[in-house]
């Protein structure tokens, strides 16, 4: 579940931190940059994009290692079969 909602809640938050910005370009009497909350959200964005990249990277590892199990069960198979 944490899996499929953690790319959403990095996309949700990435686009609050683009429309800070922007508020804050037009505005700066806002200060949404120069902020304590913001701060703690840009914090827990970032742990989020790693947690999410390190997910990614896993199920890429795990998928290339399946597929290269494949390819050499084939491999054995084919040889197997041509003896």
């Amino acid at each position: 579940m944490l899996r499929k909602l953690l790319p959403h809640i990095t996309i949700v938050m990435c686009l609050m931190y683009v429309v800070f910005f922007c508020i804050d370009r037009v505005n700066s009497a806002m200060a949404f940059i120069d902020n304590e909350i913001t701060k703690w959200l840009l914090l827990a964005l970032c742990l989020i994009s790693i947690v999410d990249a390190l997910w990614l990277i896993a199920d890429e590892r795990r998928k290339a290692r399946r597929r290269q199990e494949r390819l050499a069960a084939k491999k054995r198979a084919a040889r197997a079969g041509s003896r």
